[in-house]
């Protein structure tokens, strides 16, 4: 159960929370629900008013696709124009499959692999590289897994939609690796009259859910509009001791200074309390080289610990729209994230956990402060040009972003337990020593972009474009031999360029080849101190892609190569008057295969979204990188609402599976992982023009699989379980 407590920056509480029980919820929400639905709403039965406007600020897609996106290029391009690979998961989609987090949702996306940590940590791959490319409403921003900031755990209730574009995406994002970029696009207020919506569900886990989301004109004519939304999640897992709360708010304005004018600004927080968290897993192996077989609801941490975060962002932009057909955007964002958690871990590895006696167990406990400031400002025009009597398109801006961050911590490594056998977490909490600085420092990236879109016949046009960026970083970390701050500094200057040309086969179908780069500067030093120049990704992609019924269901065939050289790798030597070890720049890892898309909606009754991927990924040995990842993945998604007099009702649900993993652990061997699917259902009911009830049930047939096996560690999905939501719209 929770922990009812603020965020533990300094110390911890030691008060439970007992959680209401699903079935209360329920009933109190189908009471709460007669009452609104007796509730007179003046703008229940009104016709809602949208904006129209000539500034687009993120359109609210309807279905399972959209008709235009920016994504990638800063143009507002249908998905068929676009020369790479690209997914929207839309607001329609989350909501019908229930997907609360961005876990959740990058579960759910064509090419896209999530492996676990811990309790708390999940990482992203594509085409067998770590994601480390984000943005929010195309401002650049890092998300990190490395720490303890809780970035996987981000919720989408304060998004519209999630688009990811695959492969090498340096035009825009900058650093980073050539696998994808995630863009979370905030929803804003677009209506002017008073709408929203009020859901609230329970489930499996003891688990609650509320949310609220309420537009209201600030304005007697709606120019100024507010939006606000709020969430509070209560719950427990498979895993015993586990508990989860979240809270989440955000606010929104939206102000048309004039009809080609509109300002918007916001605050969203975030906080996410849990406890009895793990810290890696249970381990997988005994010594005698066996397997493990806890059950599902093991916990291989103390019932002393906790992970909390806390996150608040604010962010502003204006859009100015010109009689041409130029518009100029300029978006700025700040941002605090703050982690407190003491944790455990059961070290195994050195000694070997015997299998009779339940020794050699280390209880490594660690306690953990972190903090992480970030300053991000994007500014750039678009619009059309003539030449040569043809109309083009150019983009050009320029952006910002500075992150600060420090990394406070201490740990406690006694002898090892006596047994690990029959483990229920009742072990006393270390007397902690003085926490210490193990990291900061300050990473600074100005860059300026520009890209143009060449209409060259009428059949062809050329995308084309270059990033140059300024990279510099200057920080500290922890020597633990002499307990020294060491101090370091890079500087990296990097131009990415962007090519892609798109052939309009006719008015369905196109075929398309890029050429994207991207770069990732690294910290690691040479035999002669001197720093290895940055990572670099290249990205080859040729395919075909298709749209019908105005856009509303697109389909897209790639093939694509991605090669990363500069890969640091050990000499075995160290770097001149210290004890770091020195590396040289090789020939990295190249990735090949195929992405396969269809989504949207087929008919006016059925929507859908199937995925299909593949790829090798070898090191310049020929060695497979990253076993644990699936190679092959299938995603697909179905929602059906009848015509006539079933047309309250909708129906779906969906399949994702995944060919088999494996891990090859130095002292004990392969631990492998079979292909498994993992189904899902969802049905709701629409009982008047306003409300509706929801049930959805993952892992359907209740398949049992490892969602973490990596490092020597192991973890398991989560069972079957269910949610039911009422919702409520006004």
């Amino acid at each position: 159960m929770i922990r009812s407590t603020e965020l533990r920056l300094a110390s911890v509480g030691a008060r439970r929370h007992v959680l209401p029980r699903a079935l209360c919820a329920a009933l109190c929400t189908m009471a709460a629900g007669q009452v609104l639905a007796e509730t007179p709403v003046a703008a229940a039965d009104a016709q809602v008013t949208t904006l129209d406007r000539l500034i687009v600020q993120g359109e609210q897609a309807k279905g399972y696709t959209v008709e235009k996106t920016t994504a990638g290029t800063r143009m507002d391009l249908s998905l068929r124009e676009i020369p790479q690979s690209v997914t929207v998961i839309t607001r329609d989609r989350m909501d019908d499959q229930n997907l609360q987090s961005i876990t959740d949702v990058l579960n759910n996306v064509t090419g896209i692999s999530v492996a676990q940590s811990d309790s708390e940590r999940l990482e992203f791959f594509a085409r067998g590289f770590y994601i480390d490319n984000y943005q929010f409403d195309g401002i650049p921003a890092y998300m990190e897994q490395a720490w303890s900031y809780g970035d996987s755990a981000l919720d989408v209730a304060l998004y519209d939609r999630v688009e990811v574009v695959r492969g090498a995406t340096g035009l825009l994002t900058g650093s980073g690796n050539p696998s994808a970029s995630i863009n979370l696009v905030r929803k804003h207020a677009l209506s002017r009259d008073f709408t929203g919506t009020v859901s609230v569900g329970g489930g499996d886990f003891n688990k609650t859910r509320s949310v609220a989301d309420v537009t209201v004109p600030l304005s007697p004519e709606g120019t100024v509009r507010a939006r606000v939304i709020g969430v509070y999640q209560d719950g427990e897992s498979d895993m015993d001791r586990y508990g989860l709360r979240k809270k989440i708010g955000s606010a929104i304005i939206d102000a048309d200074l004039t009809d080609s004018t509109l300002l918007s600004v916001g605050y969203e927080y975030q906080k996410k309390e849990s406890n009895d968290v793990t810290w890696g897993g249970f381990p997988l192996f005994f010594s005698d080289g066996t397997r493990t077989n806890y059950d599902r609801s093991f916990n291989p941490a103390a019932d002393w610990t906790f992970w909390d975060t806390r996150l608040q962002r604010t962010f502003a932009s204006l859009q100015q729209s010109f009689d041409n057909g130029w518009n100029l955007k300029a978006n700025l964002s700040h941002e605090k994230t703050e982690a407190a958690n003491h944790l455990f871990y059961p070290y195994y590895t050195i000694f070997g956990l015997d299998r009779t006696t339940g020794g050699g167990v280390v209880p490594y406990s660690g306690n953990y402060q972190t903090e992480r400031k970030a300053d991000g400002a994007d500014v750039y025009a678009e619009g059309p040009f003539q030449l040569f009597g043809r109309e083009h398109h150019l983009v050009a801006g320029a952006s910002y972003n500075r992150r600060e961050y420090v990394n406070n911590g201490t740990f406690d490594f006694p002898a090892p337990l006596d047994s690990y056998l029959g483990w229920n977490g009742a072990y006393p909490e270390p007397n902690w020593s003085p926490l210490l600085v193990q990291s900061d420092g300050t990473i600074k990236q100005k860059a300026a972009y520009v890209a143009a879109r060449f209409s060259l016949a009428e059949p062809l046009t050329l995308l084309v474009g270059a990033r140059y960026t300024d990279w510099q970083i200057d920080g500290r970390n922890l020597d633990f031999t002499t307990q020294q701050l060491l101090p370091f500094s890079d500087t990296q200057n990097e131009v990415t360029p962007y090519a892609g040309l798109v052939y309009d086969i006719n008015d369905v179908w196109s075929a398309y080849a890029s050429y994207t780069e991207i770069f990732n500067p690294q910290t690691l030093r040479d035999a002669n101190g001197g720093y290895l120049d940055p990572l670099s990704g290249k990205g080859y992609e040729a395919g075909v892609k298709a749209a019908w019924f105005d856009d509303r269901l697109n389909a897209s065939l790639a093939v694509f190569r991605i090669e990363q050289d500069n890969l640091g790798v050990a000499t075995g030597g160290f770097v001149p008057g210290s004890t770091e070890s020195a590396y040289e720049a090789a020939s990295g890892v190249v990735s090949e295969g195929f992405d396969f898309e269809v989504s949207g909606r087929v008919t006016e009754s059925w929507s859908t979204t199937f995925g299909a991927s593949h790829y090798t990924a070898r090191d310049d040995n020929g060695s497979s990188i990253n076993t644990h990842l699936p190679r092959t993945t299938l995603k697909l998604f179905n929602s059906y609402t009848p015509q006539g007099a079933w047309s309250d009702l909708t129906v779906g649900g969906g399949v994702n599976w995944q060919n088999r993993s494996y891990y090859v652990d130095p002292v004990y061997g392969a631990f492998q992982q079979s292909a498994y699917a993992l189904v899902s259902a969802f049905a709701r009911y629409r009982l008047s023009p306003q409300f509706s009830v929801q049930l959805n049930v993952d892992n359907l047939l209740d398949k049992r699989y490892y969602s973490q096996f990596n490092g020597g560690y192991g973890a398991w999905g989560a069972s079957r379980n269910g949610m039911l939501t009422f919702n409520y719209t006004f």
